[in-house]
């Protein structure tokens, strides 16, 4: 994996995004990861937990089983998040997340703790905008 802190390159990605709007007000927090075609982006154990929203590429999710069969849950693609569980749940995920290509990720560490509650609204305003819900264009500064 690779990190990319230039506000500049930043900037780029984030208007590449659906989200761009709800997630301004993350912006002195976020970063670009990169990483390389079969990369671990999640893995069980993994120190650093990070949230990430997909720019580029596809990711692919699953568990592995004790018997060593590996059990599919998503592919995942452009706007869609990793990460999110890792805010809600009190132990560490068993998921792993593997780069089908190469992905481009704006990120976000989930232990800069200031920082909880707004991704936690964010997570709420993306179901919500998921679910149909909610209007894409309405801003979230109101939740955050």
């Amino acid at each position: 994996m690779k990190r990319f802190y230039d506000s500049t390159f930043i900037e780029a990605y984030m208007k590449q995004t659906r989200v761009e709007s709800a997630i301004s007000s993350l912006r002195e927090h976020l970063f670009v990861t990169q990483y390389k075609k079969g990369e671990f982006i999640a893995a069980p154990l993994q120190e650093e937990h990070l949230f990430q929203i997909i720019i580029q590429g596809t990711v692919n999710i699953y568990f592995i089983r004790d018997d060593g069969s590996v059990y599919s849950l998503a592919n995942g693609r452009e706007n869609d998040l990793l990460g999110e569980m890792e805010i809600f749940q009190r132990y560490p995920s068993n998921v792993y997340a593997e780069a089908n290509d190469d992905v481009i990720c704006i990120a976000l560490s989930i232990e800069t703790k200031r920082c909880y509650w707004k991704i936690a609204n964010f997570c709420r305003w993306y179901v919500n905008l998921w679910l149909g819900k909610w209007n894409p264009l309405q801003r979230l500064t109101l939740l955050l």
